[in-house]
């Protein structure tokens, strides 16, 4: 969402008091209804609302007029501002409610962050259940990195906050939870944002979290790396995810379950790659690098070959000069050039 507000909005915020839709907005992002994660979509002056509506809710789903947000993070900074003159420890509820509608304004706000952190610490000191903090604090957060809020998905300090909670509390978490983050967190926000680094930095985390606790069972990484590889496939152009691909498959431990997992994705993208006719630069960079490995059969390694001269032919005509030929060739040489003896 822009920071920049247009004259008519000035003029509308001025004439409105704040307090109802702060009240409002406040309560569906701190008691959303059911456990599942809320998807908030800010509207924009096309779509206004009638007076006395400031959020438009069907069940999980709620959208959020551009001018609403700005009404309520307007009262959720003062309370804020009134805090910071006389902090208590820890902060009062009230407080810790307002910085959700901070964070919906903007999620780099370190200090609504913070007070979130350490009225989560008081509330663990004090008795209260892990499972059910955890439970609530992801509930947001995730929210708000999954909905189509594009500043949000690649926010740096939501992603900061949701590895502090894992930290914090990761005893409570299950391998099979992993899978629930990788599928219905990082890759709702990789698809939301493409190219997502911090998503996908967040992925390499939480395995090699889950690794340094008690080693993933062999079944779940090979469903972890097949969920991954989907999610590839129907994203072919980002190369975020490519990476990671590429990053999972290496991992494996065992050298024979390794080949045969690496020869079997090889295969299946070349096939891929073939029958859709795909040139871009990220699939064939993962092909390049991961034909390049010792572990891939030889094979394999021809079959690029002849992918690649059946992609190159139909772009004879271009002379070599588009971005398609130039990158079947640089793919070509490269894998030649670095390929693992």
């Amino acid at each position: 969402m822009s920071r920049s507000l247009d004259n008519d909005i000035l003029s509308d915020l001025k004439s409105e008091d704040p307090t109802a839709v702060y009240r409002d907005i406040s309560g569906i992002l701190n008691h959303p209804p059911g456990e599942g994660l809320l998807e908030i979509e800010l509207l924009g002056s096309s779509h206004p609302l009638e007076a006395g509506v400031h959020f438009l809710q069907d069940e999980n789903a709620i959208a959020i007029p551009k001018l609403r947000l700005v009404q309520a993070f307007f009262v959720a900074r003062q309370i804020l501002s009134k805090h910071l003159l006389k902090p208590t420890v820890p902060p009062k509820e009230e407080i810790v409610e307002a910085t959700s509608v901070i964070l919906l304004m903007d999620p780099e706000h370190l200090t609504a962050a913070n007070i979130r952190k350490k009225s989560i610490i008081f509330r663990l000191q004090t008795g209260a259940l892990p499972a059910q903090v955890l439970q609530a604090e992801q509930q947001l957060v995730d929210s708000l990195l999954t909905s189509r809020l594009h500043r949000h998905t690649k926010s740096p300090t939501l992603w900061s906050h949701r590895r502090w909670l894992i930290q914090s509390l990761g005893s409570l978490r299950s391998s099979e939870r992993i899978r629930f983050d990788l599928t219905n967190v990082v890759m709702v926000a990789a698809e939301r944002h493409p190219r997502n680094y911090y998503a996908w930095s967040h992925a390499r985390w939480l395995l090699d979290v889950s690794n340094r606790d008690d080693s993933l069972p062999p079944l779940l990484y090979k469903t972890i790396l097949d969920d991954v590889k989907n999610w590839c496939f129907k994203h072919h152009d980002d190369i975020s995810g490519w990476a990671y691909l590429q990053w999972i498959l290496v991992r494996i431990d065992d050298a024979e379950e390794r080949q045969k997992e690496c020869s079997l994705v090889l295969q299946d993208t070349l096939n891929l790659v073939q029958s859709f006719h795909w040139t871009n630069v990220s699939v064939w960079e993962f092909l390049q690098m991961l034909v390049a490995r010792k572990f891939i059969r030889h094979e394999l390694f021809g079959l690029f070959l002849r992918v690649n001269d059946s992609l190159s032919s139909s772009h004879t005509g271009d002379g070599g000069g588009s971005s398609a030929s130039r990158t079947l060739i640089r793919a070509r040489q490269w894998a030649a050039q670095n390929r693992e003896s």
